[in-house]
């Protein structure tokens, strides 16, 4: 069952007509007593992939056309850069929150023929970890370790002060739980295994250093209003909402490609200390069509990957496993355009339905684009994947492989 009801949603925002935004900086909306400033052409653009999702807002009414400059004392403390940001979209007075933020960036734009405003841009977490760059070994000795100790630094224990930074949830990583396993063995103590494997940074960023773990382990690593996460790819199965042209779609764009797909993936390292080659391979088992022509375009096909940092079997099983569910993803693609839903966020499965069995499936969602235009329009733009064709099955939910 969705999380959301597209009717009950409906019935929530009345019937979406209004749309509004309420933007915070520092916990206070925009504007003063004296002044009410007007906030238009917002653009919260969210991932659940390795990018910063970023947030851009204008406020106009911040120009004295007679003195011909900008009110800046008036609007002063609602531009600081490195001030925290919230977002709120909906209508009719009820908004819900969509972006948690700093901004690094604003513009005091007078075009020709266009009215003076301050435009304003805004970057989650990702945005401040990617400044600096280090070399050092960490303390932590598995991956995900690694990652709750950068997150930990004492630059972000002040973002959590301010809640620019509201939670974190770091999943374990292959490796911590093969050595938590391998601890809690015959005679062992349950506690994770002490070994002399080091994890360095070498010349990188907290944010280049948190994205090679992973893509290394397949995981994602993003946030959602504050909340940052880094967990296996995919692992949140929920359906968050039921979609279609009843469902306030206007405009769909789905698509299936078998470009880049390969039956086999290979995965080879090296044991150093026994001088020995280690290999694993996956194979490609999603059901991609109903008739008999597709599967065999692939038999025989394999991409081979060569990684030096492949020191075991259980971690080429781990960088097989990866690579495969990456390559799979490609398969289905999905783009469409919705009534503005502040509740569509990236991270779930959205399910497309009534639109045949050709283009109804799950898809995946790693794209959220939410637009209030100056024009008093607010539209919800999506973007998703799914890694086999889909089919009804006999409760009318979405199951895998009917195939086109």
């Amino acid at each position: 069952m969705a999380n959301y009801d597209f009717s009950e949603l409906e019935k929530q925002y009345e019937s979406f007509d209004q749309p509004m935004a309420v933007i915070k900086v520092n916990d206070k909306e925009i504007g003063t007593k004296k002044r009410r400033f007007i906030l238009s052409d917002v653009i919260v653009d969210l991932t659940s992939g390795y990018e910063a999702s970023t947030a851009e807002f204008s406020i106009f009414d911040v120009y004295d056309m007679g003195q011909a400059c900008f009110l800046f004392e008036d609007v002063k403390k609602f531009i600081f850069l490195g001030s925290k940001v919230d977002i709120y979209l909906g209508y009719s007075g009820s908004v819900t929150a969509v972006f948690t933020g700093v901004i690094t960036g604003v513009n005091f734009l007078f075009e020709k023929e266009d009215i003076p405003c301050i435009r304003v841009t805004a970057m989650d977490v990702k945005g401040i970890m990617m400044s600096g760059s280090y070399s050092r070994q960490l303390m932590a000795q598995n991956y995900a370790d690694a990652v709750t100790e950068i997150l930990n630094k004492t630059a972000y224990e002040k973002l959590k002060g301010s809640e620019i930074i509201k939670s974190i949830q770091v999943d374990d990583t292959p490796d911590k739980q093969r050595n938590a396993s391998a601890g809690g063995g015959a005679g062992g103590s349950g506690q994770e295994q002490v070994t002399d494997k080091s994890i360095e940074m070498v010349a990188e960023s907290d944010y280049e250093f948190v994205v090679k773990v992973a893509k290394r382990n397949n995981f994602e690593f993003f946030t959602r209003c504050g909340n940052v996460y880094f967990r296996k790819a995919k692992s949140e199965d929920t359906v968050i909402m039921q979609i279609g042209p009843n469902t306030g779609m206007t405009y769909f764009d789905v698509s299936y490609d078998l470009t880049g797909l390969v039956e086999k993936i290979i995965v080879r390292g090296m044991d150093v200390a026994k001088a020995k080659v280690i290999s694993s391979e996956k194979k490609f088992s999603n059901k991609i069509s109903q008739g008999n022509k597709a599967k065999p375009l692939l038999s025989g096909s394999q991409k081979v990957y060569i990684d030096s940092t492949v020191s075991s079997k259980e971690e080429a099983e781990d960088r097989a496993d990866s690579l495969m569910e990456t390559m799979s993803y490609r398969y289905g693609k999905l783009a469409c355009g919705m009534v503005g839903i502040p509740e569509l966020q990236p991270g779930y499965f959205v399910e497309l339905s009534g639109l045949g069995e050709g283009a109804d499936n799950k898809f995946y969602i790693n794209r959220v684009r939410h637009v209030l235009s100056r024009e008093g329009t607010y539209e919800t733009r999506l973007e998703g994947q799914a890694a086999s064709a889909g089919e009804r099955d006999e409760a009318g939910g979405m199951g895998g492989g009917f195939g086109l």
